[in-house]
């Protein structure tokens, strides 16, 4: 689908990556301690580190944190937030929603409204399209869109597929009306026959953990692919090549219908960010969509990894954070559903800080002092409002 709205504005955007780094070079161990072969991936895909959240830190704690930074620069605008949207396929529980609790800790009104989301690569422009919806319906005239995902529970870093690519991140984007705003042009799709490309296939009501320990054996054990990889089915799971497949068939011509719809060519766009899946995909996606590849920035999957949801707003506060962008920037992620979204909207004088490091608070509960709170509130012994 296709839509055009009108009257709303990109006020500001912010992202959070963890300080905690993990670079290609020290997992020489993966790769049977070559270092000729790393200096092939770095090459070829723009692998070189990954920012990854310690014990305890979720996505939800990056968004805060980067929320918290844009509200301190517009302090007026915590009172008149009409609706929280968090989008992420790692919430913090599978009930209730994260956004509720977001809402709280950022000390936002009561009578704002507050949902989760579930959309992964595609999220961002997803989470835009109905922030930017709300907000050009007249349903709300202020929007706070925090995306992001992060893996606190970590990745077998054995999986050369998954954890030497995937990195954690998370972002704050304010929208508002403002009746002189450029239109805001979105296409969206999905296709489902895919969904099982990219997947965490259990845990959940289709294969849920049960209560008879031995029957979740099978969820938490390792089996190893012929390449060595091990997977597990309450991690993620995904089929690179179909991946890649998916990307090249379906974005290129998804983008080219977007701006025939807006009556646009890539002559009239200024830059291109794409969900930082890789440098490889970028690069192709960008070529073969006829744009030149200066439009089109890869560099942050270098220094952040492949972020999900985030990718496309730690894209933009990479290489914009302190300057003044400006221009029609086309947005487009694509990815786990399969699913992909594209906005082309004009960005002058939005407000992009420079990627911010977030450091963990050391007195933070751990995880066994979590679950020690929560048996002794299913004891009596403590009450959850004390």
């Amino acid at each position: 689908m296709f839509a055009t709205l009108h009257n709303v504005r990109v006020v500001a955007v912010r992202s959070a990556v963890p300080s905690q780094e993990i670079r290609l070079d020290d997992e020489l161990e993966f790769y049977g301690g070559s270092a000729k072969k790393v200096a092939r991936l770095k090459a070829t895909l723009g692998m070189d580190r990954r920012r990854v959240c310690p014990d305890g830190v979720t996505a939800s704690d990056l968004c805060a944190h980067a929320a918290r930074e844009l509200l301190q620069a517009y302090p007026d605008a915590r009172d008149t937030v009409d609706a929280l949207i968090f989008v992420s396929q790692s919430p913090d529980w599978p009930l209730p929603a994260t956004a509720c609790e977001l809402q709280h800790r950022l000390g936002l009104p009561k009578n704002c409204a507050a949902f989760d989301v579930n959309q992964g690569c595609a999220g961002y422009v997803y989470g835009l399209w109905l922030g930017s919806s709300l907000v050009a319906s007249g349903g709300a005239r202020r929007v706070l869109l925090l995306v992001g995902d992060a893996h606190s529970y970590g990745r077998d870093v054995r999986n050369r597929i998954t954890a030497s690519v995937f990195g954690d991140g998370g972002s704050a984007t304010l929208l508002e009306r403002d009746e002189q705003a450029e239109p805001m042009y979105f296409g969206l799709g999905s296709d489902g026959s895919g969904f099982e490309t990219i997947i965490v296939p259990a845990g959940q009501a289709r294969i849920p953990f049960v209560r008879d320990p031995e029957q979740n054996a099978a969820l938490v054990s390792s089996t190893l692919d012929p390449g060595g990889n091990p997977w597990q089915m309450c991690e993620t799971f995904m089929d690179g090549g179909g991946v890649f497949n998916f990307t090249m068939d379906v974005v290129p011509s998804h983008i080219s219908d977007l701006l025939a719809s807006a009556g646009k060519t890539p002559a009239d766009v200024d830059w291109l960010l794409l969900h930082q899946a890789n440098r490889q995909i970028v690069e192709n996606l960008a070529a073969k969509s006829g744009f030149a590849l200066e439009k089109a920035p890869a560099d942050s999957f270098s220094k952040y990894g492949n972020t999900a949801s985030a990718s496309i707003p730690v894209a933009i506060c990479d290489r914009f954070g302190g300057e003044a962008l400006s221009g029609q920037v086309l947005l487009c992620g694509y990815g786990v559903g399969l699913a992909w979204a594209s906005c082309l909207c004009g960005m002058r004088g939005v407000d992009c800080a420079p990627v911010i490091d977030f450091e963990a608070d050391p007195a933070r509960p751990t995880r066994e002092e979590r679950i020690r709170r929560w048996e002794r509130i299913f004891k009596g012994e403590e009450k959850i409002h004390d």
